[in-house]
């Protein structure tokens, strides 16, 4: 929904109509609010039996554990949805400094919040969930307080919601199948035990670090190519797909290849086992490698399209 939105308010700033992007805007809240709220629901309701289906061998101490973890940020989802909306609405302005500012404020409250609850507190896996669902309750709250300002030019008004759903469905069924691959990885890989669990946790960790530049080129990506369909300017969404492309290439790579470079000091940030560090730096050094040829034209350049409404070929 995020990027149905952000595309849709992108293409009306293009076109020089801001009152039909403060629209997509107010949809786009209403929408998250939504969803966001039945998806919390579903997942407490179906908690044990989706991670029973999923990770049904895991030891009872570890499903405990996940239960504890999964009950409280689910808790959080609805705020998660309402945040990234708001996030996206001031992306599509092209004031992404906001939702960086936010964001800012979301870890530092989550981070000290983790310290806290876990090494004074003593709260155990709940002291890793309940600041997630403060800090994202926080950061939904300051960013749509921002965006529902008077000041603001696309100060958000509820309105029909058919525009962002036709871009948004089709991301939110792409990425739903990409998201239960990953799971269905992770439920296989859980039948290793636990050296496999924690060095794929790590993994995913360091792997996380390499994609970052390339998560901000997507999001550049859905902001300047809508801005640019919007005007009906196909020369400059030409232009500026490929620029963007090749940046994220040599940026990506430069990260990817550091983390490559440091990756024993960085696993020696970490408390692990020998067997465990060793599956790690395997694991990182396959993914981080490979992004280095294959992120960018497989999660950037779709994004071109999807700021072009061609949201089924990408699906």
């Amino acid at each position: 929904l995020a990027t149905g939105g952000a595309v849709v308010t992108s293409q009306h700033l293009g076109a020089k109509r801001p009152e039909d992007a403060a629209k997509s805007a107010g949809q786009l809240v209403g929408l998250s609010a939504i969803l966001g709220v039945g998806v919390a629901a579903f997942c407490l309701i179906t908690r044990t039996a989706q991670l029973r289906l999923f990770f049904g061998t895991i030891t009872d101490e570890v499903m405990q554990a996940c239960l504890t973890y999964f009950t409280i940020t689910a808790l959080s989802f609805p705020f998660l949805a309402l945040y990234n909306a708001g996030a996206a609405i001031f992306r599509s302005t092209g004031n992404s400094a906001v939702s960086m500012k936010v964001s800012v404020i979301v870890n530092g409250i989550n981070f000290c919040g983790n310290a806290l609850c876990v090494f004074v507190l003593k709260m155990g896996v709940a002291g890793v969930a309940v600041p997630t669902l403060i800090s994202r309750a926080v950061g939904a709250c300051i960013i749509l307080a921002l965006a529902a300002r008077q000041d603001y030019q696309l100060r958000i008004t509820p309105q029909s919601v058919k525009s962002i759903l036709y871009i948004g469905i089709p991301s939110a069924f792409e990425n739903s199948l990409f998201q239960l691959g990953r799971v269905l990885v992770v439920s296989m890989i859980s039948l290793f035990g636990t050296v496999h669990i924690s060095a794929n946790a790590v993994a995913n960790n360091l792997d996380a670090i390499g994609c970052i530049v390339g998560n901000a080129m997507g999001l550049a990506m859905i902001t300047v190519i809508g801005r640019c369909i919007g005007a009906q300017d196909f020369e400059q969404t030409n232009y500026y797909t490929k620029k963007l492309l090749l940046w994220d290439y040599i940026a990506q790579g430069a990260v990817n290849v550091v983390v490559l470079l440091s990756l024993n000091q960085i696993l020696s940030m970490y408390t692990l086992t020998p067997e465990t560090r060793a599956l790690a730096w395997t694991l990182v050094m396959i993914h981080n490698g490979m992004s280095i040829f294959l992120w960018p034209a497989s999660f950037v350049l779709p994004n071109a399209l999807r700021a072009a409404n061609d949201v089924r070929f990408t699906m």
